[in-house]
């Protein structure tokens, strides 16, 4: 028998959007009264009254910073800590939804982004990233050395309908 783990709850009002981490992206998503849902700018989805739906979102993401450029639209430069890969090293697109994270405090403030921010990338290759994250209060470039590295993860966009909704990100747990 399969069990759904809920790992965050979030609630929507009408006509709102809220930006989050895609951990499992797969979402269960309820409304009171008769609403929609969109993610990113995918189709829009309704949502029942009193009715829950699983839906399956962006699958989830993350890349290592190498280097930042203190500019208004950052550049990230993402690699797995100097071991010399040249290409294909993050998952990102553009128009991808993204958070900058730094729970080792290696980068300075100004390059961080929050996941209720939803930072847009405008542009990618395959080890870059232009975002419009403005980083020009930094006080130079970022150039990783060693140890920590602050990440980039991928968020999604969730955009309620008429009516309030709540979504849960959930995991699948058994068989």
């Amino acid at each position: 028998m399969s069990v759904l783990n809920v790992l965050n709850t979030n609630s929507i009002t009408a006509s709102g959007s809220e930006y989050q981490i895609v951990n499992t992206g797969i979402y269960r998503v309820t409304a009171a009264s008769a609403s929609t849902v969109q993610f990113n700018a995918g189709p829009v989805i309704q949502v029942l009254a009193g009715e829950s739906i699983l839906l399956k979102g962006a699958n989830p993401g993350r890349a290592g910073i190498t280097a930042a450029t203190d500019s208004a639209t950052a550049v990230y430069t993402f690699g797995d800590g100097a071991v010399g890969l040249t290409s294909g090293t993050h998952p990102f697109s553009t128009g991808d939804y993204i958070a900058i994270v730094d729970s080792a405090s290696v980068i300075d403030a100004a390059f961080e982004s929050a996941a209720s921010a939803g930072k847009v990338i405008t542009a990618s290759t395959s080890t870059t990233i232009t975002t419009d994250i403005d980083t020009s209060a930094a006080t130079a470039d970022y150039a990783y050395t060693s140890g920590s590295q602050a990440y980039a993860h991928r968020c999604i966009k969730i955009t309620a309908g008429a009516a309030d909704i709540v979504v849960e990100e959930v995991q699948i747990v058994g068989g």
